[in-house]
């Protein structure tokens, strides 16, 4: 009796992922670096939709596919802060806060982390030290480095596609 064994070949994506500190807006975030990397982000009309136990959280999502060197670039953002309605309607005291926010994050481990760029790139011969040197030119951004993505817990949340 013969056995037969089906494999099932997988593989890792192979991106660079980069985190950039900045308080600034997801839109003026992508405008600066369409502005300083000669980029075309646009934002997309999906945006990143993770489901919790009691609310939807939806992270922007800007992408740009550079069809010479085919890379493809994606910006999007780490936190979703939004207003939770009480869970009472009575008064507990003189101070008790009326308006109650929640924060939920893509990455949980990185939460200090405002926005991510990840750069798909199809061939071996792209080097993210360039970029982030460009980057870190930016002068309302204020720290950008490389995450490696492979040590991460929650790197299932960075496949979107």
């Amino acid at each position: 009796m013969a056995i037969q064994k089906l494999v099932l070949d997988t593989f890792d994506d192979d991106y660079e992922l980069i985190a950039i500190h900045c308080s600034l807006a997801s839109y003026r975030v992508a405008f600066l670096l369409n502005k300083h990397l000669d980029l075309q982000l646009f934002r997309k009309k999906e945006d990143i939709n993770f489901e919790y136990n009691d609310l939807v959280a939806n992270f922007p999502l800007y992408q740009y596919y550079d069809r010479f060197q085919y890379n493809t670039y994606s910006l999007f953002g780490n936190k979703f802060k939004t207003q939770i309605a009480p869970k009472s309607l009575v008064s507990e005291g003189l101070f008790t806060p009326e308006d109650a926010f929640t924060t939920k994050y893509l990455i949980p481990e990185l939460k200090t982390i405002d926005y991510f760029l990840k750069i798909e790139a199809e061939t071996s011969q792209f080097s993210s030290k360039s970029l982030l040197t460009q980057i870190l030119a930016i002068s309302q951004i204020i720290t950008a480095y490389t995450v490696e993505y492979t040590t991460l817990k929650s790197k299932n949340n960075l496949i979107f596609e």
